[in-house]
């Protein structure tokens, strides 16, 4: 008898620890590789296990674990388990997660609160350290990919608080650091180093596009500071727990819900447009853009833009500007520094144009004032 017992409860406790997490929402169809080599159709409430990976085709996932990290997988979109493991009484472990094609969001739980440095997720050309906060991450076909650093937000006294933390991104030959909302990098192959962040700039619209469905209130400019000062002296207040991915979504008459647009229901009567891909593809194509120019700076010749011309007079660059009212400018600069240059003519200003083309820390700051 106690031998039955022993083994009835070994079984017992193997099954009750089984479950990871569960998937909380589905729209369409997605599948689940098992280790073993079981194969099943995923649906709202499929329990979710160690070793599994997750695939959609024309359908999208949302993964919560049970430390409360969350996980929301587009169309044609892959993630694989590696590892899970959590304490409950600790509220500490280890997670890593690896996208392998398509776009995955990420949302912090407890084990990024409580064990940051057990935090890894992979791409197959990047590996993201989590400090606590929300990303997403985009993989195309050659393996290349796009980190967006995103904005945690939650409700305290009834005030929406947005707030960002970091995130490491690195391979076998560099590394940067994000910790500004919306700042982006691409990873090539895993032989480049991480293109140098740039803060994508979004208007609320598109921001709002790309988060949610239905507009929260529109965020004050400014909030109190007296409220501010509170709301830090909370000592169990963690910033950098995007805690309103917790919220039951799928209630009905809940006013300004934050949603991911894993709410759409594409059948309903409104027929609201996918946003999420939309701005994805549109983040994605920014960040291309802004990063090649990154990497081709100074732009040579004449910019229309600033009014600034750039010239290659091996070893100087040669600084041309010439203003309506008919001040001008001609600098010799040192090639082999960086140069950030404020110039203001009688009140068209420029702030911040950088000649830096290694991409390094400015080492030079030249200020130019001309008035009539």
């Amino acid at each position: 008898m106690r031998w039955l017992l022993l083994v009835l409860f070994l079984f017992s406790a193997t099954n009750s620890v089984a479950s990871i997490g569960d998937v909380r929402e589905q729209k369409g169809k997605g599948t689940i590789e098992r280790q073993a080599g079981d194969k099943l159709d995923s649906t709202q409430g499929t329990a979710i296990e160690s070793y599994d990976t997750v695939r959609t085709k024309i359908g999208r996932i949302s993964i919560e674990f049970v430390d409360e990290t969350r996980v929301d997988i587009t169309e044609n979109s892959k993630l694989v388990i590696d590892e899970f493991i959590y304490d409950p009484n600790s509220k500490t472990g280890a997670v890593s997660l690896k996208a392998g094609f398509g776009t995955v969001r990420y949302a912090s739980g407890q084990i990024a609160k409580n064990s940051r440095q057990n935090v890894k997720i992979s791409t197959p050309t990047a590996v993201v350290g989590v400090r606590g906060t929300d990303f997403s991450m985009t993989v195309d076909e050659t393996g290349s990919s796009t980190i967006i650093l995103l904005p945690s937000c939650t409700i305290i006294a009834n005030e929406r608080v947005c707030v960002t933390g970091e995130i490491s991104v690195e391979n076998d030959v560099g590394i940067v650091i994000m910790n500004q909302a919306f700042q982006t990098t691409v990873v090539e192959t895993r032989q480049s180093s991480p293109l140098k962040p740039l803060v994508l700039d979004l208007d609320e619209t598109f921001i709002n596009n790309l988060l949610i469905i239905t507009p929260p209130k529109k965020l004050e400019e400014e909030m109190n500071k007296d409220a501010i000062q509170a709301v830090a002296n909370l000592l169990d207040l963690d910033f950098l727990v995007f805690e309103e991915l917790s919220v039951d979504y799928l209630a009905e008459g809940e006013a300004d819900r934050w949603q991911t647009d894993l709410d759409f229901d594409p059948l309903a009567g409104d027929f609201l447009f996918d946003a999420l891909d939309q701005s994805m593809d549109n983040l994605i194509r920014q960040a291309r853009t802004d990063l090649d120019r990154k990497e081709t700076n100074p732009k040579l010749g004449f910019d229309a833009e600033t009014g600034v011309t750039i010239l290659n007079q091996d070893p100087r660059w040669i600084y041309i500007r010439e203003g309506a009212s008919g001040n001008y400018v001609r600098m010799e600069l040192q090639q082999g520094y960086n140069y950030s240059i404020d110039h203001n003519q009688n009140g068209n200003e420029i702030i911040g144009f950088e000649i830096n083309p290694d991409g390094g820390s400015i080492n030079n700051n030249i200020t130019i004032n001309q008035q009539n």
